[in-house]
């Protein structure tokens, strides 16, 4: 991850293998524009490591505190303005990246600012954000793809666990409950009984899980109204919120499109995320933030907490299988979740704030139709089968 100076973290406090700071040439960067174009930018400068160049954000300015980009940017420490006269002219900026779209903003930065200051307007941008993304894909395959044999062992091991002890368990389990039904079984033996019962379901449990890993449901999507989907979600989550005296804080975009999700399993598996907040929030206290938002073509859902549960992690290891801060837990639940996401063509990644807390980022693509997932194949909108037929999209 890119070092920025406002939040004073440096690369080996992340434990990431850069080259030294004094070989990084240091760009001070001010944005004008805090919307979206600016939200995604600073999120691909959060996700690198720098190489050659150590990229400080000095502000970001827009007439909208409120925007994407502006509220994104508070939250990695960055400051956010209304207007640009204490920076337009300021000696330490090196680069002005103009994000508004309008070419009479962009004329009166160029007539402003000082003759050394470099411009990089919205289209080269937003080429230069194409070409990143591009690279951006193309290591989340490759991520992906180094995976597989990490989970084609623990399908191996799953199959195993299941052939050899699932079914002796549920012998065990059939007899422990049958003998408590016995009228005149004696209270103490009756409470050993139901103590071996709660393990052997334990165990139970923890063999489903790792079967869901290795081997999770396929969607079946449904085209789904999302702005009704996450108001129920919400309602749910606020009233289990409130029965452990928590509070949540919900900002959901208007106007989210009807698209093609899962419903069960994406309600599943944004409920897996929150649990361990919620328990952290019982015993610690404290409120629970959901901000869902549309950018470009895919639907962002930032969850996060005050008990900072998530931090206790690093965000590489956090999504990996068996990794938990919690004693007696399998630690399969946000591997499980993220696995979901990627069913969906999406993702699931934790984003490290500037003050130091934790965001938990999931990413889901807007699809218009349902994706075909056998003999198909999808780009740009537009489905082919093995016939070559070109199917149009579904309108919503």
């Amino acid at each position: 991850m890119p070092v920025y100076s406002v939040n004073g973290k440096s690369a080996s406090e992340r434990g990431n293998n850069v080259c030294p700071r004094q070989e990084l040439q240091r760009v001070n960067v001010l944005f004008i524009g805090g919307g979206r174009g600016c939200y995604e930018i600073l999120r691909l400068l959060d996700s690198y490591t720098p190489v050659r160049i150590q990229p400080n954000v000095v502000a970001v300015i827009d007439l909208n505190l409120n925007a994407m980009g502006s509220k994104y940017a508070r939250q990695l420490g960055i400051d956010t303005v209304t207007t640009w006269e204490k920076y337009v002219r300021d000696e330490r900026i090196d680069l002005i990246i103009e994000l508004t779209g309008d070419e009479r903003v962009l004329a009166k930065i160029v007539a402003e600012k000082l003759p050394a200051v470099k411009v990089l307007d919205h289209l080269s941008a937003l080429f230069l954000w194409e070409i990143i993304d591009i690279q951006e894909q193309k290591l989340q395959l490759e991520a992906k793809v180094s995976s597989l044999d990490t989970m084609a062992a623990l399908g191996e091991i799953a199959f195993r666990l299941t052939h050899e002890l699932r079914n002796p368990l549920l012998i065990v389990g059939g007899l422990v409950r049958r003998m408590m039904t016995r009228p005149d079984l004696p209270h103490g033996v009756r409470k050993r009984f139901k103590h071996l019962a709660n393990h052997v379901l334990h165990m139970d449990t923890v063999l489903s899980d790792i079967c869901d890993v290795v081997r999770p449901m396929s969607p079946h999507y449904v085209l789904t109204d999302m702005n009704d989907f996450f108001e129920k979600w919400c309602t749910t989550v606020r009233t289990e919120a409130r029965y452990i005296g928590a509070n949540l804080e919900a900002s959901i975009e208007d106007d989210l499109p009807c698209m093609y999700i899962d419903p069960i399993l994406i309600r599943q598996a944004l409920w897996h995320i929150l649990e361990n907040s919620l328990d952290a929030i019982g015993e610690k206290g404290g409120g629970i933030y959901v901000t869902v938002q549309i950018c470009w073509d895919e639907i962002d859902i930032q969850l996060s907490d005050s008990a900072e549960e998530f931090c206790a992690l690093s965000p590489l290891k956090a999504v990996q299988p068996f990794t938990t801060t919690k004693s007696g837990r399998m630690g399969l639940g946000l591997s499980l979740c993220r696995q979901i996401i990627l069913d969906h063509g999406g993702d699931l990644k934790l984003v490290q704030r500037a003050d130091g807390g934790c965001i938990v980022l999931v990413q889901l693509p807007i699809r218009f139709r349902e994706p075909k997932t056998v003999g198909t194949s999808e780009s740009d909108g537009v489905v082919v089968d093995n016939g070559g037929a070109v199917e149009e999209p579904v309108e919503c």
